[in-house]
This record gives structure tokens, sequence and C-alpha cells, in this order.
């Protein structure tokens, strides 16, 4: 799957350069915008089916999950190329494994371990600064692939911009696996009944492609900064649907 997502982004950045240095005025026939919106599309698919929920989704917003799946916004080029730089970095360490564990009934957790070798899941991440300990998101991705792949250990790898890593050890723990469990099963059950999530603030929130949705009132969604406006003291979340 990884080998073909590659091979499909050479291969199409290949067309657009060309198409690029023998149109002239004319347009193009393929833009390299194209290509990059095709790719981000494949590496973050919607699952659609609401009884299979994705180790992301449960490990992080459930209101930023909920609205990806019924309410998709438009991310930015920036938001995009990050992602497949991020993504594209590590893809050599990389051997995708796909799996699932039933959480309950039909309901499903889904995932794509970066790695699994014969006792060991493996997560490759980049960070700005190597970290003491994993962040809460990736502890609780990392625990699941342990369920999903029946292992009793993980490793996180962190790499910084200079090239230094640090390598993080993580046991198997069943009460983070039922928390995980539960967020999944909270997560179906909105989704069926269009019930949107309470908000999870966090640090993520500004770069959220979901932000105004979560904190801007329809008839406020000015050109000009939220604080700049003056209007902080009116913070407060919005129903969507």
């Amino acid at each position: 799957m990884e080998e073909q997502i590659i091979g499909k982004v050479r291969d199409k950045l290949k067309v657009g350069i060309e198409n690029y240095r023998s149109a002239g005025d004319a347009p193009a026939k393929v833009d390299v915008y194209d290509v990059i919106e095709e790719v981000f599309a494949d590496l973050n698919p919607n699952l659609g089916d609401e009884a299979k929920i994705s180790v992301e989704e449960s490990s992080g917003c459930l209101r930023n999950a909920y609205l990806n799946r019924k309410d998709p916004a438009e991310r930015t080029h920036k938001q995009m190329v990050s992602a497949l730089m991020e993504k594209g970095a590590l893809s050599v360490l990389e051997k995708p494994v796909e799996g699932e564990v039933q959480v309950a009934g039909n309901i499903k957790l889904v995932g794509r371990a970066d790695r699994v070798e014969d006792d060991v899941v493996m997560m490759f991440r980049r960070v700005g600064e190597l970290p003491e300990i994993p962040s809460a998101e990736h502890f609780i991705q990392i625990n699941a692939y342990l369920y999903m792949f029946n292992k009793e250990e993980g490793v996180i790898i962190y790499f910084d911009n200079e090239g230094n890593e640090a390598e993080i050890i993580v046991p198997k723990s069943q009460r983070l696996f039922k928390e995980t469990s539960r967020r999944a099963r909270i997560l179906n059950t909105l989704l069926k009944n269009n019930i949107i999530p309470a908000l999870e603030p966090s640090s993520k929130c500004s770069d959220c492609a979901h932000n105004e949705k979560c904190y801007y009132s329809s008839e406020d969604k000015q050109k000009w900064g939220f604080w700049a406006r003056g209007k902080w003291r009116e913070l407060k979340p919005k129903s969507i649907l």
C-alpha cells in the first residue's frame, strides 16, 4: 500500500512537471496542487463505516474525528504539504501492517502500525524537540496496536529535525485499552445519532481545520484575527448540527 502511494506520487509529479515545462501559456493537464490534494486524501481516507473507528480517531479529539466524517474541512496547502512531508520523511523506516480488534458488538478499532516485528510494535514520529515521555496520543496509539497485533511491548522512536533520536519503550496497558475502546464506542454512538461531541480543548485547536466551527459564530467569520476583534470574552462552544 505504502509503495503504491509513493509510486503514485512520483508518477503524478513527473507528469505535472513535464506539463508545466511544455505548456507555455496553456493550462497544464495535471496541476501539482491537484496531486498534493489527491495523495493527501489517500493517506487520510474517510472510513465511512461507523462501526469502524480508527486508532487515530479514538486517540485524538472526538469532535475533530466526527467533523472529519460528517462535515470535512478543506485543508490549506500548507497543512497538506506538512502532513505529506511528515509521512514521507519516515516512510523508509516503515513496513506498515493493517489490523483491527473488536471492542464491542460489531464495533472495531482499526489501524495501520508503522512496523510490527516478532516481539514488538514500532512507531516512528518526527518532533521539534525530543520528549522525555511519549505524548498521550502516541501512548494511546501504540497501546492499541499492542492489542491489535497481540504483542506485549511497543517502542516509539522520535526524531528531531537535526537527526537525533529517542526510543521510548511502552508496556501493554489493559486499563488504557479499555478507555480507548470506550472512546471508540462513544464516537460510534455519536456518529449514528448525528450528535456532535463536546469540545476537547488542547494546544492543537489553533491549527485545527475545524477551529472556526467550534469557536466562531457564523456571523463572526471575518478575515480579521479573533483576538484583534476583542471577542475573547464571548468565546464559547457553538452548536454545529
